[in-house]
Order: structure tokens, then C-alpha cells, then sequence
């Protein structure tokens, strides 16, 4: 396995190295917007030398952009991804990170009709570009009512339906236990039961805030997320559960700790760094 941190940054590729990281998973639209047309090769070929010089790979490319398309054709959904997967190509990755997407004005079985039609196209280019498609099991709601939710998430029977309505191995998860954690999901049963699908791996912790549960029950912001080590997962746990089913992937830490923003934000990264660090690389002396 390799440890790494999500960003939107050509330029973090230096920072991963100077901090000890394997690598990043690098938001796509560092290169351009993939809904408007091409992705730029000059900037996919600087991040190509600079991940080289340094010593860093690109672990996944993330297209989370999906949500910006609800009103799009699955033509033009399916050309966006395939801008996605022709960059990765150049780079030699062969993740794509992304959202499953969902429509509230639709009912249950109108988005999963939905996901088919988008993602049924989506996931035959990505067979013919060799290419994984790894949904991150956000659930996009959460706090006071009424919810408008933008992202299937996940839940086991979420993904069952998901894969049933399109079957292709092309498509899989990003799998994220922090969103998992707080529904009161056991994401390490979940990793076992879904390890053919897993794709992709977000390392995030989540904090539960009981007074805020009990002043406003599931309508309430009764959990934050932490960097990895400062919330309520058993990371020693989660690490062995992906050796366990053989993971070899990438281990992205998604830092969306309140404490460590802003002026913080890199201190954050490298607290995440210490706990998982000697998880993921352990040495004998």
C-alpha cells in the first residue's frame, strides 16, 4: 500500500514529497474543466515530470464533477469521463475517483434508472481505456431538514443496487469509512464484504458529538470529520482489514479537519501522516 492525500494542486506533488508521502490523488480539474473539452497536455505533462523528479506517484485521478451535470445528456456525461480516463492515460493511472450522482427529484428507482443510463456508457469506454471508476460512498446529507442530497453515498444495499443496474467490473467504490462510521455502519465488515469492488481507499476519521445528536437527533450535525488518528476509528484495525483482502492501492487521506484549516491545514496532513505512516510502511528498526 501507499499513502497519499487528496488535492486540486499540480504543485502538492512537491509537497507530498518534502512530507514524506508516497504520493496524491490529484483532482482532474487541475487540468481543466473535463465538461468543457480536452484536458491540457501541458499541464498533464508537468505533473508527469514532477511526480518523476521527486520521487511521487499519482494514485487516482478524482472527476467528483458530476453533481455540476444533472442536466446533461449521458453523451455528454460519458465524453467528460472520457477526457478523464484519456489524461490518466498519460500519466498511468488507471483510477478514476468520482460521485455516483443522485437527482431529489426523482424517486428511488428513477435514480437508480439514472445511474444506468449515465454510467452504463461511462463504464463500457472505461473497459475499452482499462480503466476503474471508483465511486466515494458520500452520503451528502446530513444536518437540519428538508435534505437535497446530490450523491447516492453508500450503504451495502446501495452498492448492490448500484453494480446490479450496471455490472461492469469497470466500476467500483472509493471506499471511505468515515461516511460509513457515522450511519453506525461496520465499514470493516462492509470492506471484507465489497473487497472485489474496492478500487480506491480515503483515509478520514469522523468524531461523534453526542450533545449535538441529542439537541437534533439525525436532523442534527452530530459528527465531524478528523484527520486520521483524532476521531473514533481503529486505523491499526482498518489497515490490517485492507491487507487482510489483499488491497494494494493507495491510502488518501481527505483532510476536512476543522481544527487543522486554513494555516493548519498542512500540519493536519502531517498529524495523519504520523498515525498512518508506520501502519501502511512498517519497519523492523
Amino acid at each position: 500500500m501507499q499513502l497519499s492525500f487528496l488535492t486540486s494542486r499540480i504543485e502538492d506533488l512537491e509537497k507530498a514529497a518534502s512530507l514524506g508521502f508516497d504520493g496524491i490523488e490529484l483532482n482532474a480539474q487541475a487540468f481543466g474543466n473535463p465538461a468543457q473539452g480536452a484536458l491540457d497536455s501541458d499541464s498533464i505533462s508537468r505533473a508527469s515530470t514532477i511526480a518523476e523528479q521527486r520521487g511521487v506517484s499519482i494514485s487516482a485521478l478524482a472527476y467528483y464533477g458530476l453533481p455540476g451535470l444533472r442536466g446533461e445528456s449521458p453523451q455528454v456525461i460519458a465524453k467528460a469521463y472520457e477526457r478523464v480516463f484519456v489524461a490518466a492515460e498519460l500519466l498511468g493511472v488507471n483510477v478514476i475517483a468520482s460521485m455516483s450522482g443522485f437527482d431529489a427529484n426523482l424517486d428511488w428507482n428513477g435514480n437508480i434508472q439514472l445511474f444506468a443510463d449515465r454510467f452504463g456508457p461511462v463504464a463500457e469506454i472505461a473497459e475499452q481505456h482499462g480503466m476503474h471508476v471508483a465511486f466515494e460512498n458520500w452520503m451528502s446529507v446530513h444536518g437540519r431538514l428538508p435534505f437535497r442530497p446530490v450523491n447516492f453515498g453508500g450503504s451495502p444495499d446501495t452498492w448492490d443496487a448500484l453494480f446490479k443496474a450496471v455490472p461492469s467490473r469497470a466500476l467500483g467504490i472509493e471506499f471511505d469509512p468515515s461516511h460509513l462510521y457515522w450511519q453506525g455502519i461496520d465499514h470493516i465488515r462492509a470492506l471484507h464484504e465489497f473487497k472485489d469492488r474496492v478500487y480506491h481507499v480515503h483515509a478520514k476519521d469522523t468524531e461523534m458529538l453526542p450533545e449535538r445528536r441529542y439537541r437534533g437527533g439525525i436532523n442534527g450535525d452530530y459528527f465531524r470529520f478528523r484527520i486520521p488518528g483524532y476521531g473514533e476509528i481503529n486505523w491499526a484495525e482498518y489497515i490490517s482489514a485492507l491487507d487482510e483482502i489483499g488491497y494494494t492501492g493507495s491510502v488518501a487521506i481527505e483532510h476536512e479537519d476543522p481544527i487543522y484549516a486554513g494555516d493548519r491545514f498542512d500540519e493536519g496532513l502531517v498529524r495523519g501522516w504520523q498515525v498512518l505512516h508506520s501502519l501502511i510502511h512498517p519497519r523492523s528498526r
